[in-house]
């Protein structure tokens, strides 16, 4: 149980010695000889029995290694990857063929969840292996990705959406895991593995091949069950590792093909089983998004603004505002902030209006301020809208209020912001109000 007790925080086992280690290192290279250059013909079954018997050693030998040191020790890891990832997406297509989705989750989830010991429960070791693998670097993680690793995991990620409840049932043996904190087990090792992998560009580009990104963007706005929340989480932070390692050309354009953001709308505006509360945390996770993709295309801020994604955070402002929930002035709080860090996101540069004649501001030698830089300059108008139609139609002081303060603060970040935003009268129409 030394991997359960080290991910759950518990004080480790005493390390192998090192004269352990090597002997686990040269049966793990007698093991993989055998299996690539066999006596005699190997069929599958026997070549992944084979397989299984290294795990355990591949673990020991590695578990507490620097990642670097598995290449320079073990010159077959390339290969040795190829095979555990072809392992891993043949085990979890057996269980998910031919079911409904429930039965499916079921089955992989069965498969890869430890049992009474780490060693017994084969899909737990073959996915720490991959957890262990999915470390050591890009080469690794493109094997992996070339054995369609990425889109099997994230397709098991949507499936963990139909998972039923756990039950609250005390363990069996006396040294096994509840089934609940095998769950949490589980979930924690599987989000580890994708996070690893998509902090590289091909998994991303390999999802999108597969047709598979788009569900991660449904998966982050969609309702599930609060005891499966933890998935949409995983989702969520898988999501925001694309955001800011995968963004290549490819990916964004099949974004922008597949109206991913346009689902996302969608799920947030339609979906009647959404708390307001839950819409806003929905919302971070995808402003993230924005924010990064910001850095290398206008694509997707102007995909948000066709598919009415300013209107629906107008209105869920509104819909805040009124909201009886005891954290729902802690939400209102939180969207003003995104949205107000939404104004700062943009490809283009805006530039302050001339100085008008007549104006108050027209001193002499006066020059008008330009941006300082990205961060703190107003690169989007329709967010800032959306704070100014929403001041005007508060029925509340408190979130008049809080939009007042994100707007001085969006004045007082640049100085140029007051010239880049003259033409939306703001001050004018508030003194009217």
């Amino acid at each position: 149980m030394n991997m359960v007790k080290r991910i759950m925080g518990r004080p480790r086992q005493e390390e192998c010695s090192p004269q352990d280690n090597a002997l686990g290192l040269m049966h793990l290279r007698r093991l993989f000889t055998e299996l690539c250059h066999p006596p005699r013909h190997m069929t599958q079954k026997e070549q992944e029995e084979k397989l299984y018997m290294m795990l355990p050693v591949f673990n020991r030998v590695f578990g507490n290694a620097p990642p670097s040191t598995m290449i320079e020790k073990f010159s077959d890891l390339l290969q040795f990857t190829t095979q555990v990832s072809r392992l891993m997406v043949t085990e979890i297509r057996r269980r998910a063929s031919n079911k409904s989705t429930e039965a499916a989750s079921r089955a992989i989830v069965q498969f890869l969840e430890i049992n009474q010991s780490e060693e017994a429960s084969r899909g737990w070791m073959l996915l720490t292996t991959i957890n262990l693998l999915a470390s050591s670097g890009q080469k690794t993680v493109d094997c992996m990705t070339t054995m369609s690793v990425p889109s099997t995991l994230v397709k098991c990620l949507y499936l963990f959406f139909d998972l039923p409840h756990v039950p609250e049932v005390a363990s069996g043996a006396q040294n096994e895991l509840p089934l609940a904190e095998r769950r949490a087990l589980l979930q924690k090792v599987f989000v580890q593995i994708l996070v690893k992998l998509c902090s590289f560009v091909s998994p991303a580009e390999e999802l999108a091949q597969k047709d598979d990104l788009q569900l991660l963007f449904s998966a982050i706005t969609s309702w599930c069950p609060p005891y499966n929340l933890p998935w949409r989480k995983s989702a969520g932070e898988v999501l925001m590792t694309i955001s800011r390692h995968g963004l290549s050309v490819n990916v964004v354009k099949y974004i922008h093909e597949k109206e991913c953001l346009s689902t996302c709308v969608q799920n947030m505006q339609q979906s009647d089983d959404l708390s307001p509360l839950e819409i806003v945390e929905m919302f971070a996770g995808l402003s993230c998004f924005l924010k990064d993709s910001s850095d290398v295309s206008q694509t997707l801020l102007d995909d948000f603004r066709i598919w009415q994604g300013y209107n629906f955070l107008f209105d869920l402002l509104l819909r805040l505002e009124q909201a009886k929930e005891a954290e729902s002035k802690d939400a209102l709080k939180d969207l003003v902030n995104l949205i107000t860090s939404l104004t700062t996101y943009g490809v283009n540069e805006l530039k302050p209006a001339g100085v008008t004649t007549g104006a108050p501001f027209l001193l002499p030698g006066f020059a008008v301020p330009q941006p300082a830089g990205k961060g703190h300059n107003v690169r989007n108008i329709q967010a800032f809208s959306v704070l100014q139609n929403a001041f005007l139609k508060a029925k509340t002081s408190y979130l008049a209020q809080i939009i007042l303060d994100a707007i001085l603060n969006i004045y007082i970040a640049d100085n140029a912001n007051y010239f880049i935003l003259e033409s939306q009268h703001t001050l004018s129409q508030f003194a009217e109000k």
